[in-house]
């Protein structure tokens, strides 16, 4: 295993272990405390493919066993931030900070909707609208930036971008 997927997979566990010991709550601080769209985001700019399939497997049918939830429900939603995170690493690696952090506000703000539509269909309970005003995107906001300090102490550039010239005339 390289440096970056043992780091990410630590993190993880990280997470997991501060939405465990945190209190029960909802709204804003539960979201808050659910800092695995932070480590998704990481992976999906760090890990090539065939690991990142492996860790967001491994990690997100970890997380349903442990909280209870549908098998894969997590892994979904993992494999779906970090797919699209990765699509998009190539602008990620020239960007400022402030647009990394946007970036990474999105894709959490992003991965608490989907994760909160599968959990609705999941306990076949639809409370729409669900409280995505206000905790969503504070949730986001700290996720977003978390993510970029994780990114930021990770240290290493992102997994490579291949660049393909295009043929022409020159």
């Amino acid at each position: 295993m390289n440096g970056s997927f043992r780091r990410l997979l630590g993190l993880a566990f990280v997470a997991w272990g501060i939405r465990a010991a945190g209190p029960d709550g909802f709204g804003v601080w539960a979201l808050g405390t659910n800092l695995l769209a932070a480590v998704t985001i990481q992976a999906g700019l760090r890990l090539e493919p065939w690991p990142m399939g492996f860790w967001i497997l491994a990690v997100g049918l970890f997380w349903d066993a442990t909280t209870f939830s549908a098998l894969g429900h997590h892994a979904v939603v993992m494999g779906l931030i970090a797919l699209t995170v990765r699509t998009q690493r190539g602008w990620w690696m020239v960007a400022s900070a402030g647009e990394q952090i946007a970036g990474a506000i999105l894709a959490s703000v992003s991965f608490f909707v989907l994760d909160r539509i599968l959990h609705e269909l999941e306990v076949r309970s639809w409370a729409w609208p669900f409280s995505l005003s206000v905790a969503l995107v504070v949730a986001g906001g700290v996720n977003g930036l978390v993510s970029w300090g994780m990114g930021t102490w990770l240290g290493r550039k992102p997994a490579q971008v291949r660049s393909y010239r295009m043929a022409g005339g020159r």
